[in-house]
Formats: C-alpha cells, sequence, structure tokens
C-alpha cells in the first residue's frame, strides 16, 4: 500500500470540450475532494495531479493507479471514467448506501492508503438498470438517479402509467412535471433511459368499441372492450400503430420503451377464429410487432420490449420479433425463497429456467436487440410493505441471468411509502449487478458500517460487523420460510367484480391459501422458528447500538417492527389455514392472532407514515390482500351466521372506501 497526501494540494486535468459525462466526472472529483480534504485547493501548486482521461468505447470497464503525487483515472467511455472515479472514491473511504444528502458518507481527512499496483474493474452485466415507479419514489427520481450512477448502475427506468389508480407504477403526469428536470440528469451520467408500462390497452381507446368492435378481443362468443384487442384485426393494428407513433413523439427521450398488455394474470386476450390459432405470448408480439413498426419509423436507434409476464412467459414460437424489439423476462411468480436456478424448488425450476432459455434463443435466432431481465427484489407491491433481505437469492440469480445470455438486469423500485431506513437489497444489487461473484457478507457488513458508523477500536470493529451480517442473515433465514411456496399456490386472483372480491378474495404470491392441506401443515411446522430468528435478529441488532449512529439505528429499529409483525402476521395465517384445512381444532386462536399481527401492522403504518395518500395506500394494501381473506375464514369458519357475515361485509365497505379514497389521489402528480 502507499500513502496519498491531499494537504499540500491537488489539481485536476482533463481534455475542455469533453463528453458531458466526462466532464461530470471531473466535476464530482473536485466536489467530493473538496468535501472530503475541508477546503478547496484544487489550484495550489505541487501537491497530486488527477489526470482523467477515456476511450470512445461503449463499455463500463475502468483502470486507476495512484502515486504519490499523481493519480491517473481512465475508462473505456465516457461514463466507466466516471465509474472510475467513484471507484477511486469509494478507495478513500466514500460511499452511498441511500440516496439523498442523508445517504451520502463522506470522510474527513487529507490522508490516504491506497494500493500500489493499478486497480482494474469491468462489469459482468452490460446493463443494470433501476426501474423508478410509484409516486413515492418518483418524486426523489433525482435523489435515485444520482444514488444509482454512483453505485455503478448505468440505467434507469421510469415505470409510468395513466391510470387513475396507480399503486405499483408512477402517475404519467408526475413524471411529465419532472422529466425536464431528471432526463438531463440521467444523460448526464451516460445512462439508458427507459420508459412506459402497461399502455397497450391505451393505445386502441375502449371509446372507439362501437365504431370498431372488431379491433378489440373476442370473448365468450362475444366482443368486448374490457382488455388489450384483437391483434388479427388490421383496422386495430393500424391505431395502435398511429397512436404509438404519437406517444413516441411525445416522450422522445427513452432509448427503450415499454408498452405492455393489460396487468392481470390470464384471460385478457382474444379467442376469435383467426386468433384463437395464437398463444397468450404470440398475440402479445402481434401486437408489439406492429407497435415496433411505428417505433422505427419514428426513432430508428430505439428499441421496445415484448413482456414476459404472467400467460406471456411461454415461448411466442409461431412469431418471429422484429430486430428492434427485446424481450424482457419478468417471472413475478417465481418463489423467492430460493434462487431462480435452485433445482430443489419445484416453482422455479425447470419452468422459470428453461423457459428463460428458450425466449433468449427464440429472441436471438431473430437477431433481435439483447435481452432484459425485470426483477422484483424492490417491489413492495409483491412484499407487502416490506423489502425482506435476499442476499443470497441476488447473487445467485445473477450469476445465472447473466450466464444464461440476459445482457440487462432491472430491478423494480416500488411500493405504498418511502423507505424508513437504508435498504440492504438495493445496494446489494447494485453491487452484486456489477460482479456476483462478490463476498456477500463482506457487502452486508460494507453495508451496514456506511449506513451506521464503525467503532474506532479493531476488535470492536470486527465484532459489530458480524452483528451486521447476522442481522440481515437472521431476517433472510425468517423470510425465506415465509416466502417459500409451492406450485399450487401459483393461483393469483383478481377480479374487478366487487361480488367476486367477497366470494375469492384477491391472492397474490406469498398467499399460500391454494396450497394442498399437507403442505400447509408441513409450512406451519418450518415456519415455527420463525419467532426464534425475528429474536435473534432483534439480538443483533441491540448489540448494534452500542456503537451506531443514534438517528439510523433508530430508522431500522422502526423498520424492524415492520419486519416483525408482517412476519408474524405470516405464521400465524399459515396456522389459521392449516387449523381450517387440517382440521387441528384451534382455528379461532389462531384467528386472533392473526387479526392482532394485522392491527400491528395497521398501528405501524398510522404511526410512521407521514403523508396521508401513502398512508392509505399502506392500508388498501393490506386490507386488499390480508384483511379481506381473513374475513372470509372467520365468516365461513369461525363465526359462521350473521355475525360472521357482517364482519365479512365490514371488511369489503372499508376496502371500498380505501379504493374510492386512492382513485385520483395521484392526479396531477403532485
Amino acid at each position: 500500500m502507499r500513502i496519498i497526501n491531499l494537504s499540500t494540494g491537488w489539481r485536476i486535468h482533463a481534455a475542455p470540450g469533453e463528453h458531458p459525462t466526462a466532464e461530470l466526472a471531473a466535476a464530482e472529483l473536485y466536489h467530493l475532494l473538496s468535501r472530503i480534504t475541508g477546503e478547496n485547493t484544487a489550484e495550489s501548486e505541487g501537491g497530486v495531479d488527477f489526470i482523467l482521461s477515456h476511450g470512445d468505447g461503449t463499455g463500463d470497464s475502468f483502470r486507476w493507479q495512484a502515486a504519490p503525487d499523481r493519480v491517473e483515472l481512465h475508462g473505456e467511455s465516457p461514463r466507466a471514467l466516471l465509474y472510475a472515479v467513484y471507484n477511486f472514491l469509494e478507495a478513500l473511504g466514500c460511499r452511498w448506501p441511500a440516496p439523498g444528502p442523508a445517504g451520502e458518507r463522506i470522510p474527513q481527512g487529507v490522508e490516504f492508503e491506497l494500493p500500489d499496483e493499478p486497480v482494474e474493474d469491468a462489469p459482468t452485466l452490460p446493463g443494470r438498470c433501476l426501474i423508478i415507479a410509484h409516486h413515492a419514489f418518483m418524486e426523489d427520481a433525482d435523489h435515485w438517479i444520482i444514488w444509482a450512477a454512483r453505485n455503478r448502475l448505468n440505467g434507469v427506468f421510469f415505470h409510468t402509467i395513466e391510470d387513475p389508480l396507480p399503486l405499483g407504477a408512477a402517475p404519467a403526469a408526475q413524471y411529465e412535471r419532472l422529466r425536464d428536470t431528471i432526463i438531463p440528469l440521467a444523460r448526464e451520467r451516460g445512462m439508458t433511459i427507459e420508459l412506459g408500462g402497461h399502455l397497450l390497452a391505451d393505445l386502441l381507446p375502449r371509446d372507439l368499441f362501437a365504431q370498431m368492435p372488431g379491433a378489440f378481443r373476442y370473448h365468450n362468443n362475444q366482443r368486448t372492450p374490457d382488455h388489450n384487442l384483437c391483434p388479427s384485426d388490421p383496422a386495430g393494428l393500424n391505431t395502435v400503430r398511429r397512436n404509438a407513433q404519437a406517444f413516441f413523439r411525445a416522450f422522445p427521450e427513452a432509448d427503450v420503451y415499454h408498452i405492455w398488455p393489460d396487468d392481470i394474470p390470464q384471460g385478457g386476450w382474444c379467442s376469435c377464429a383467426q386468433c384463437s390459432a395464437y398463444t397468450p405470448s404470440e398475440q402479445a408480439l402481434l401486437a408489439i410487432n406492429a407497435v415496433a413498426e411505428g417505433l422505427e419509423y419514428v426513432h430508428p436507434g430505439a428499441q421496445i420490449s415484448f413482456l414476459a409476464y404472467y400467460d406471456t412467459e411461454r415461448v411466442p414460437r409461431r412469431v418471429k420479433p422484429r430486430h428492434n424489439v427485446s424481450l424482457l423476462w419478468a417471472p413475478r411468480m417465481r418463489c423467492y425463497a430460493h434462487p431462480i436456478d435452485d433445482p430443489s424448488c419445484a416453482v422455479n425450476v425447470p419452468h422459470y429456467t428453461r423457459t428463460f432459455e428458450a425466449q433468449v434463443a427464440h429472441f436471438a435466432e431473430a437477431n433481435t436487440a439483447p435481452p432484459r431481465v425485470f426483477e422484483y427484489y424492490l417491489d413492495g407491491v409483491l412484499f407487502k410493505s416490506v423489502l425482506p433481505p435476499l442476499p443470497g437469492i441476488i447473487q445467485r440469480d445473477l450469476r445465472y441471468y447473466h450466464a444464461a445470455g440476459a445482457h440487462t438486469v432491472q430491478a423494480l423500485l416500488t411500493g405504498d411509502h418511502p423507505w424508513v431506513a437504508p435498504q440492504v437489497n438495493a445496494w446489494l444489487f447494485a453491487r452484486l449487478a456489477w460482479n456476483p461473484d462478490q463476498d456477500v457478507d463482506a457487502l452486508l457488513a460494507e453495508f451496514g458500517a456506511s449506513v451506521f458508523g464503525l467503532p474506532a477500536a479493531e476488535d470492536e470493529q470486527e465484532s459489530a460487523l458480524i452483528d451486521l451480517a447476522m442481522y440481515y442473515r437472521s431476517l433472510e433465514a425468517a423470510y425465506a420460510l415465509a416466502l417459500q411456496i409451492t406450485p399450487e399456490e401459483i393461483n393469483l386472483q383478481l377480479s374487478d367484480d366487487p361480488l367476486a372480491v367477497l366470494r375469492d378474495p384477491p391472492a397474490d404470491m406469498g398467499d399460500p391459501y391454494f396450497a394442498p392441506p399437507a403442505a400447509l401443515h408441513e409450512k406451519a411446522l418450518r415456519e415455527a422458528v420463525i419467532p426464534d430468528l425475528l429474536e435473534q435478529a432483534a439480538a443483533h441488532l441491540t448489540q448494534i447500538a452500542r456503537w451506531a449512529d443514534p438517528e439510523m439505528l433508530w430508522r431500522e429499529q422502526v423498520a424492524f417492527d415492520l419486519h416483525d409483525a408482517w412476519l408474524r402476521f405470516d405464521l400465524a395465517r399459515v396456522r389459521l389455514y392449516d387449523a381450517i384445512a387440517n382440521n387441528t381444532g384451534n382455528a379461532r386462536a389462531c384467528y386472533r392472532e392473526a387479526r392482532e399481527q394485522l392491527e400491528r401492522v395497521y398501528r405501524w403504518g398510522d404511526a410512521v407514515i407521514e403523508d396521508p395518500r401513502y398512508r392509505a395506500n399502506f392500508r388498501f394494501m393490506h386490507a386488499l390482500f390480508w384483511q379481506l381473506r381473513l374475513d372470509k375464514l372467520y365468516a365461513e369458519h369461525i363465526a359462521r351466521g350473521p355475525g360472521g357475515r357482517l364482519a365479512q361485509g365490514r371488511g369489503a365497505v372499508q376496502v371500498g372506501l380505501l379504493l374510492r379514497r386512492l382513485t385520483g389521489i395521484y392526479d396531477g402528480g403532485r
């Protein structure tokens, strides 16, 4: 190791009139070195010279080398030079575990120990993208973009929707209000920009049904305007193509566009004589190919995605994708208790591995744009307001996706409220997308140390890092038990009919209601250790309290309270399902425990979430996906008769009122 001393001054040398991203690299180095050293010494005589350079490539590999009086930083491209700067600053002690000023960790000093040998690095995955969705996260999009670049993510996807109830995406109006700020911010960082969401049905306005019914899908022996379209109808496809071109002209800033079918598990496609020969995947690709034609005319260099999701996961063998269509693989119904390629998981293997590999091959045969993966590690909708720590899952997944041919992996950042504390999954995704072969426990310790601070004494530091890693690992083990699912549980229930919601309450991934009785009983037995794991996690967090920053510790303790209530609710719910399915005789007690833990979740939201819109969003999430099912079981198995039905009705009314309150609540994006 060698010592570099900045006390005698430093200067930054970069060619004038540089690429904007290279200019940003110099500006970031200047700004952060000034903060580190505590004074502006960039024009001082003598001292250390920083020499910045870059090639004309498009990749992200970089190299830097330090001597006592000279530091050379070189990137394969302007963006790679920016990453070289951030990597060098990390060697000085900078970290960015969370977005915004509160998430910065900037050391103070003038003397630093750096490697003798050159530092060289290159990413495993060429594309590493953050998907910004929901009003809560789009509102801080500028901070998230800066955070993403500093952690070497090279793409940002603004996931928007026109729907008046944007619960898993951001309102389109909010994006439009912010885009003059956030697009230049992303461009300055050399990021790939992606835009869109479930917009396909919007390109065929529903009010055209009377005028051109043949453009809409055929279902139950009649044309209906309810979902998607008829991809065999030329007039309908022409309308879609024209409206898509208008969208592309209105939003020319994107490199990749997303215009997906309706967000429903199944049944949204056409069964007319022409379409019945095509699978849902093939119908969806027929429609996307038409949109891709329009895109090529307006923006020849841009891509559009084909979303392999729900009933379009299977390969569209009878339809060849156009060259500007890229596969977007979104395995939302997978199991997150296991890596995507874990042979012990009957949900993930062989379906998800074989199907993804077949999709990649099908698109490669057509010489299309490179394949992309849409993952859910940061999805507070899928995981119902929490982010389970998933260090082992993220690492194994990213190794698999790279080996199977993925070019880009994206992580969906959504939920129902802003995160209370820095999220380890976000840090791990950025780090492991760059290199999935890193030591995960070391990354956990690095994240925890940067969030909470470190004790000065070396032995205390080692003890603290162990507690940090064990805190996250204990939560990971508890969630692995809760998130483990069987193939029978992939039976989503989502309906627009209020009466159907009472008969069959919504079920999302992670709700084991549809598991066979034997599987439920086994799950109840396995999950019995969840309280012990939670106590272990709490004990490790208490140990951290001896040296942690009080504010950050308090935030993590608040976040842990929700983890605790969430996991204890899951255990009580599984025991309730087991009691009913296997007639164990303790259903009433299990129901009381489940309701008690659900009330803890509600109280957490009421006490912690400040914005009343997000509070309502949080309560709606759990009332819809958790409470309605409990109310139905209470009415059918515990308090049969008028009392049970009355309780069930009250729950349905509560959900309806919350839905009414949320509809349009984010209008205008403000």
